[in-house]
């Protein structure tokens, strides 16, 4: 079956309003329950579990009151706030779902926060899951479970989301991706737009 996938997002960029209001969009309103009832209940979860294993290991917390509760109140929101941005970006510009699960964009995004990376969410999403991290000051949490749990993004997005972004938009997203780094963003004031080949 072809794919009727146009190509190119418009140079069109939304405002700061827009984007945060994008969130009423059905393809990222989706995406709220999923984080709310089970991507962080399961990473609270899982961030008490590893208190207890430290218990039985004889770990003690890396991190005392207030400072933990300072160090979340600073990640968590940060975290929530780079998906949210980064999620009602891609949903206008890709005039889709953020989420491949949901149906996806129906064009490639290559400038705003995909300018800098091509996984900004990830960034949001590793912030938020530090910030539990220093909430329970989990040695096994912050120093073996985060890094597990950040390997196994960056190899999913390679290998699986990635793969998908390549079939949907072959030449494109192979120039895109060797231009842009993949989670650790550029950061220079003025970043230098994405060169194709090709016109879209």
């Amino acid at each position: 079956m072809e794919d009727k996938r146009p190509g190119l997002a418009s140079d069109f960029e939304p405002s700061f309003r827009e984007i945060m209001a994008a969130v009423k969009r059905p393809g990222v309103l989706w995406n709220v329950p999923i984080h709310l009832f089970i991507l962080i209940p399961a990473t609270a979860v899982i961030a008490w579990l590893a208190t207890r294993l430290d218990r039985f290991f004889g770990l003690e917390p890396f991190l005392s009151a207030p400072w933990n509760f300072v160090l979340f109140a600073l990640f968590f929101p940060t975290g929530i706030f780079v998906v949210w941005y980064v999620y009602g970006y891609l949903a206008i510009k890709g005039e889709g779902s953020p989420a491949t699960h949901l149906g996806g964009t129906l064009k490639l995004v290559t400038t705003g926060p995909f300018a800098r990376c091509r996984h900004p969410s990830i960034i949001g999403k590793f912030l938020g899951v530090v910030g539990f991290g220093f909430l329970v000051a989990s040695p096994i949490f912050m120093f073996v479970i985060i890094p597990i749990l950040t390997t196994y993004s960056f190899i999913s997005v390679r290998y699986w989301q990635e793969r998908l972004c390549v079939k949907l938009w072959g030449d494109y997203y192979l120039a895109y991706r060797r231009q842009v780094p993949s989670v650790i963003p550029r950061l220079s004031l003025r970043v230098k737009p994405v060169q194709f080949d090709k016109p879209a």
